[in-house]
Parts: C-alpha cells; sequence; structure tokens
C-alpha cells in the first residue's frame, strides 16, 4: 500500500491527535465554594484530584475508540492506494512511446519522460495477479513500431523486455501500434483463445502524429487507457528550431540563403540568441525575444541568414538556450560544393534537343548515339569510368536524357525520356488507332518538376498514353491519359513522357526549355535541386552513393549506421538519433557526413493533452497512478463509521450505569 498524499495526512494527524489527548488530560475546573465541613464531599475531592491537567492518564476505552476514528480518518486523507491486479483471464498490452519527445528531461527527479513511462510500465506489470493468471505484452512504438515481448506471464521477461527499449528522435506514429494489436483486439472481442478482456495501456506524452490511415485501426473490445506520463499542469520549456533549409542562388551559386523558424512552447516570455556557424566557426549571432505559448498556440519567429560559400561545409544553427529538450536546439546540413551539371543526351539526331539543354546552363553535355550508349557499363556512367573512344573517363553523368531511345537495361542514373521508357516492370507506351491530336487536360503544378510549366497549349500528333506500375506518379495527364509520368525505382527516379518532341508543338512553346530546366536540375541535383545542402529527418532512411571502393559506407556519430548496398546505392536504414555523423570511408562531399535533424512541430511541442485518439477511440488521459493504482480510502472512511457506532453504543452504555 502506499499514499498519493502522505505529507497531507502526517500534518492533520500532528494537529488533531495531540488535540484530542489534551482533552482527557484537560478537563473544566468547578466553582470554588466555602463549606463548614469536608466529611460529605469527599467524592468532589477525589474529582478534582482527577481534573487536574498534570494527573496520570487513566486508561479509556472511549479514548482508545475515538483514535481509531481518527486514525482511519487521517488514513483516508492521505489518500492510500493500491495496485490493481490483473483479473483471471485478463490480457494487458504495454505500449511504450519512445519517439522524439520522450526524451525531454522534465520527468520527475530530471528524467526522462521515457524513464517515467518504463516505470509506469513496470508498475502495470506488477498488477498481474500472483498466481499467473494475468498475461502482457510489450509494444513500443516511434516511427515504426514492434513487439518487444509477446503475450507472457513471465513478470522477469516483462521487466527485461521495457528495460531495452531505447530512446529514438523520431516521429511517434501510434497507427503503426494499432496494427500490431488490431488481431489481438479481435480476438478478444470475438471471445477467442485467451478470452479475457483486453486492457491496452498506451504510456506516452500524447504528441503523436496520425495519418489518414490511422483512423481505419480500431481497436474493438478493448479496454484503452492514455496513461500520460506528465501531469496536466506541468510547466513546459522548450525552444526548438522546427524549420531549417539552405539554398544556392540559381545566378550566383556561392551565395548560400538559410531560412529557419524558432518556436517557444513555453508559457514564460524568452530572451536568447541564435548562432549561424560554419564548419564550426560563428558566422552570425541573433538575438531574438519569443513572447510565451498562449491558448492560440506558441509563438515563433522567421529568421534568415545570406553568406559566401562555394564550397562543401557543415552548416549549422544552434539555439544556445538550453531547455528540456536538446535534440531541437541544434539543426545541421552538408552544403553541397556549387556546381554546374554533366548530362548525357542520348539522340539519334535532334539538334534543337541538343541547344535546349545546352541553353539550361550545364556544364558539359555529352551526345551519344544508340549504339554507343548500348556499348557502356550502366554503372559506370553514374559512377564514372565509362569508355570515351578508348580513353576513360574519370567523371560521371549526373543526368541522362533520351530522346525516342529505349535503352536495353535501365540505367543507374536519374533520365528523362521523350518518347520512349525504361525497361521497368508495368511500365511501357501504349498507342492508339485514333488519328485525332490530343490536348493536355491537367498537371500536377505544384510539383519541382512541373513548377512555371503551362501547358495549356500543347497539342500532340499520336494519341499515345503512359501505361505505369503501381508506384508511377501521374505528372500530366491528356485526352488518352498520362502522358507524363514519374518512377522511382531503387533511389533512381525515370520521367517519362509518353511523346516526342518532334510529334508535338511543345518545342513551340516557352515551357519547353523550363520543363527541361526544371528535369535537369532536378534530376541531376537530386535532392540539392530544392536545397544546398544533404540533410535527413530522423526516422528517415537515407540513400547515398557508394564509397570509392563501390562498398557500402559505415558512418559513426551518436550510434553507428551501416548501410547496404542496393542497385548501385548505399541505403541507411531507418535514422534514430539526432546529430553529425561521419564516413569511415571514402565517400565524396556532401554524403562524407549526414546531418540529421528533428525539424518536426509534434514532437518539440511539449504541452500536456488531455486525450489521445487511440485509432477510432478517444481514450481521456489519466496519471500514472490512477492506471495502476486504485484509491481505497474509502475503506477507511467506512471503518471509522463503524468505529463511531461502537463509540456511541459505549457511551450510552455507561450512561446508563
Amino acid at each position: 500500500m502506499s499514499f498519493l498524499a502522505p505529507l497531507v495526512g502526517a500534518i492533520a494527524a500532528a494537529v488533531v491527535i495531540p488535540s484530542l489527548v489534551a482533552l482527557y488530560f484537560l478537563k473544566l475546573r468547578r466553582k470554588r465554594v466555602e463549606v463548614p465541613s469536608t466529611l460529605l464531599w469527599k467524592k468532589t475531592i477525589q474529582d478534582m484530584q482527577v481534573n487536574s491537567p498534570f494527573q496520570k492518564l487513566r486508561r479509556s476505552l472511549l479514548l482508545l475508540l475515538q483514535l481509531l476514528i481518527l486514525a482511519a480518518l487521517l488514513f483516508a486523507v492521505a489518500r492510500p492506494t493500491m495496485f490493481r491486479e490483473a483479473e483471471p483471464g485478463q490480457r494487458s498490452v504495454i505500449v511504450i512511446d519512445h519517439s522524439g519527445s520522450m526524451s525531454a528531461t522534465d520527468g520527475p527527479g530530471g528524467g526522462t519522460r521515457l524513464d517515467e513511462a518504463k516505470a509506469l510500465a513496470e508498475q502495470v506489470v506488477d498488477t498481474l495477479a500472483s498466481d499467473g493468471a494475468g498475461q502482457a505484452m510489450v509494444v513500443s512504438f516511434a516511427e515504426a513500431a514492434r513487439v518487444v515481448q509477446p503475450m507472457t506471464g513471465d513478470v522477469g521477461g516483462l521487466r527485461a523486455a521495457i528495460a531495452s527499449i531505447e530512446p529514438t528522435d523520431q516521429r511517434g506514429r501510434i497507427g503503426e501500434a494499432l496494427r500490431l494489436l488490431e488481431p489481438f483486439a479481435q480476438e478478444a472481442s470475438s471471445g477467442g483463445a485467451g478470452d479475457g478482456a483486453l486492457v491496452v495501456h498506451v504510456i506516452s506524452d500524447g504528441r503523436v502524429h496520425r495519418l489518414a490511415t490511422d483512423e481505419q485501426a480500431a481497436l474493438p473490445g478493448a479496454d484503452v487507457r492514455f496513461v500520460r506520463v506528465i501531469d496536466e499542469d506541468a510547466a513546459v520549456d522548450n525552444v526548438g528550431v522546427v524549420g531549417f533549409s539552405a539554398r544556392r542562388d540559381f545566378d550566383r551559386p556561392q551565395v548560400v540563403q538559410a531560412f529557419a523558424r524558432v518556436v517557444n512552447y513555453g508559457a514564460e516570455t524568452v530572451q536568447t540568441t541564435v548562432e549561424l556557424r560554419l564548419d564550426g566557426r560563428v558566422l552570425r549571432v541573433e538575438p531574438i525575444e519569443l513572447a510565451g505559448a498562449t491558448a492560440d498556440g506558441p509563438t515563433e519567429r522567421s529568421l534568415q541568414f545570406d553568406f559566401v560559400n562555394p564550397e562543401s561545409a557543415l552548416l549549422e544553427l544552434v539555439v544556445t538556450r538550453g531547455d528540456a529538450l536538446s535534440s531541437d536546439n541544434i539543426v545541421r546540413t552538408v552544403l553541397a560544393p556549387a556546381r554546374r551539371l554533366r548530362v548525357l543526351l542520348v539522340t539519334s539526331g535532334n539538334g534543337f534537343l541538343e541547344r535546349v539543354i545546352q541553353g539550361v546552363g550545364v556544364r558539359e553535355l555529352v551526345v551519344w548515339g544508340p549504339e554507343k550508349y548500348a556499348d557502356q557499363d550502366p554503372m559506370a556512367l553514374r559512377r564514372g569510368g565509362w569508355d570515351d573512344g578508348g580513353v576513360t573517363a574519370d567523371e560521371g553523368f549526373d543526368a541522362i536524357v533520351f530522346d525516342r531511345v529505349t535503352p536495353d537495361a535501365v540505367p543507374a542514373v536519374d533520365s528523362v525520356y521523350f518518347g520512349a521508357a525504361p525497361p521497368l516492370e508495368g511500365l511501357a507506351i501504349r498507342g492508339d488507332d485514333d488519328d485525332r491530336p490530343q490536348v493536355m487536360l491537367d498537371w500536377a503544378r505544384d510539383d519541382p518538376l512541373m513548377r512555371y510549366v503551362a501547358l495549356d497549349d500543347v497539342v500532340v500528333a499520336s494519341r499515345s498514353r503512359v501505361q505505369l506500375p503501381e508506384d508511377g506518379e501521374v505528372l500530366a495527364t491528356a485526352t488518352a491519359g498520362p502522358t507524363i509520368v514519374r518512377v522511382t525505382r531503387g533511389g533512381v527516379r525515370h520521367v517519362v513522357v509518353g511523346f516526342g518532341v518532334v510529334s508535338s508543338n511543345w518545342p513551340l512553346q516557352v515551357s519547353f526549355p523550363v520543363f527541361v530546366s526544371n528535369a535537369v536540375q532536378t534530376l541531376g541535383l537530386g535532392g540539392l535541386a530544392e536545397a544546398a545542402g544533404v540533410s535527413f529527418r530522423a526516422g528517415e532512411v537515407a540513400v547515398v552513393p557508394l564509397d570509392a571502393s563501390g562498398e557500402a559506407a559505415v558512418y559513426r556519430g551518436p550510434v553507428e549506421l551501416r548501410s547496404r548496398p542496393s542497385e548501385g546505392l548505399a541505403v541507411v536504414p531507418r535514422l534514430g538519433r539526432v546529430g553529425l555523423y561521419d564516413a569511415q570511408s571514402e565517400v565524396e562531399p556532401p554524403f562524407d557526413r549526414l546531418a540529421v535533424n528533428l525539424l518536426d512541430e509534434v514532437e518539440s511541442d511539449l504541452r500536456p493533452t488531455g486525450a489521445l485518439t487511440v485509432g477510432t477511440t478517444e481514450a481521456a488521459a489519466v496519471s500514472g497512478g490512477e492506471a495502476v493504482r486504485r484509491e481505497v480510502w474509502w475503506w477507511f472512511v467506512l471503518a471509522a463509521l463503524v468505529v463511531l457506532a461502537l463509540e456511541w453504543l459505549v457511551y450510552v452504555r455507561r450512561m446508563h450505569l
């Protein structure tokens, strides 16, 4: 048994118990009266001696009963609790959130929220019936969910599973955990194996991401309890960077523009400074003041920094003030060196397309016929080492443009195809017997490839359409169907235009060179087309080039990351912790360092939540004590009433005697 308010009970006991005992020491003195003789007043003299406050306290049944009444009431004031025991056949699921916000150090005793979650999970394990009738399983979730311990009655195994859960800086996605638990909930609702109640304890701070697909998940027949690891009135102290990007000027690539958003989630006004660092050297210091968060939301400040740096470098933005969550106080990106692209054009002859590509600002354009391309190693085209008339070229290509040429093998370089398609399963160009021309109906105006591209006046002579696989994306649709699509396989992007440029009036439109520029820049620069550097968010899978030896790279930082080769690229599994990771082998910049950031408004917002939507269930927040303990104060109140009745009977009996 434990108490929720032991201090209150102790203070009350220190006041009322001495007061009760004092009443039995101190009695009212009688009025002094002079009498001629004390012969007839011996009994009165004895009573006066008893009334003396310094006389020895006599044994009193009434005093004992009254002390028992007070003790029972004082126990009730201290709010005694006991662990809830699992009912026979009951199955419990302990779902522990170990996402980025759970690393906040505002838990009890300065520990993290995850530490508190583990302590509460262990208390849930303690509620299992001592005879082994109850069972439990442990599930953890962040960007992904996993079963840490299957359903078991082994308390030791459950405790070890809880202790093994490590903190991450990933997003908390509750839907991933729900999909793991659905079979157990359906089994419980249908009265299947282990036909006891299913109790789901979601131990979290409530800061989780909910996707549209999560609304379809449900836990029928389960008693869902949201165990909140932080009190509702807890003070929040966190200022974090929730947005950060860096771009190079298109006309002056040596100029870098950095943009950031800094948010204050605490209730107090904060004054701090933000430092912009380049390879550890401070470039700018910006003092900022952020008002406290209100009911309408937190306050934020947008920042912009311009500087010159043509080379690869580590760019950092640091909030110098310490708070409860350190992972969002610093963000990093590895700047790529300013460069222009090398492009390969594979065509049987198209001088117009050649001039357009040269006009979009590429560093070098190499033109090959279909026969020469067929003699090359597709992997060498990306890394370098292809044969240029008996001379081995050191550099690879950033992008390839195929003009009415279908390659025999899928290239390992991002490519765009006019009137052709790579040999990918499910991807093909289908013709139509109808000779009527077709016009464009719609296109993805917000996609980087189609930005500033207008297709209203484009007319295509052939009625062809692109048949695309399930993982394909439609960028433009014409009368006959999809006509510009994108397919990504193994980290390599393939953009297919379902007609040749000479079979349309598109080359006569201003939008054609705009599209070619978008395609070359977006495909050739990859992620650098929209940013000047390379960075990742915790929870993402990083795809980087192989190192110089052709082997997957190993990165060391807060933890060790081992990549695996896949179709000419190195794939780094889901990133768990923020920080800077250095390659342990020769990898070309900017991929020689991996910058991993939090950059998540949900995880940075540490304010307590009142409820958590778990699938189709709205679970109100309860404290850890409410979830795993039950208050038994009413037992002591009932005991006090029973003893009070007994005391009344003793008093009445004495009065009659």
